[in-house]
């Protein structure tokens, strides 16, 4: 899938407008500069490009969003969460820099990507703030279900729902929410797509290679991750991902740009 060419300029020149340490500026910048897919900025540019958002409007938000998906990565990695050494094909941030910068780093982060989205609109700023919520409690009830051996599918889906769909239901109900129009179908499609998307990555967790994946395969199984694959298998995991992916389509079959954005990240996913 060719990139989309997201505001990185804006974000470099956003980064060192604040005038920070040098450490804690490279750390930053380490992760947010990876290279990688750019689904949730392209999502929201296109959901933007469907309602005619304003491309100053659309910039803040997709360095917003992109913020916030690093500063997530950076505490995923740790030691004391996911303990991953690697994040895209590169060492993580905690091993590069350590974990206490890497913490401050993902800190930081958090704290520009929500200032970024007061400066477009309160219904925006709310929606944002409602997103890292999400964010968080997914990415806590992670964690708490690796510690229990008694998680239901239902359980599974919420998380996945709060810790990776949040953020795509962010991007694809970006243009209507600024346009003032109903957001509920593209908030829903984006939770969908959230989950779909979770499932096929734990199923690459278990079939994929550090090669293709760019992180340590198998992670999930030896840290009594709870997911669907390990739940119920990948055949079935598959299914609901695959019915999912349907509902999505569904939702956005009047959302010209954000729907061919979605068709090409699955043509992507696919393939690795």
């Amino acid at each position: 899938m060719e990139e989309k060419k997201i505001p990185e300029f804006e974000i470099e020149k956003y980064i060192h407008s604040l005038h920070l340490h040098p450490i804690l500026e490279k750390a930053a910048l380490y992760t947010l500069m990876l290279p990688g897919k750019r689904l949730r900025p392209n999502f929201l540019t296109a959901s933007a490009e469907d309602f005619r958002v304003s491309k100053k409007t659309t910039s803040k938000a997709a360095m917003a969003i992109e913020m916030m998906h690093a500063a997530s990565l950076i505490h995923d990695d740790l030691p004391a969460v996911d303990n991953d050494n690697y994040r895209r094909g590169k060492p993580s941030n905690h091993v590069v820099f350590g974990e206490d910068v890497a913490i401050m780093a993902g800190d930081l982060l958090f704290s520009t990507a929500l200032h970024l989205c007061e400066e477009i609109d309160e219904s925006v700023s709310v929606a944002f703030s409602k997103t890292l919520v999400d964010l968080v409690d997914g990415e806590t009830r992670d964690i708490i279900m690796s510690k229990s051996n008694d998680v239901t599918v239902d359980e599974i889906v919420e998380m996945y729902r709060k810790k990776t769909g949040a953020l795509f239901a962010f991007a694809f109900s970006f243009g209507p929410r600024i346009a003032k129009q109903s957001t509920e179908k593209y908030e829903e499609a984006g939770y969908n797509f959230g989950v779909s998307f979770q499932i096929l990555d734990d199923i690459l967790d278990v079939t994929s290679t550090f090669e293709k994946i760019g992180k340590t395969p198998q992670k999930d199984a030896e840290q009594h991750k709870a997911t669907l694959v390990q739940k119920i298998g990948v055949e079935d995991s598959h299914k609901i991902a695959d019915t999912l992916y349907r509902k999505v389509l569904l939702n956005l079959k009047d959302s010209e740009k954000l729907l061919k954005e979605v068709k090409k990240s699955e043509k992507l996913l696919r393939k690795r």
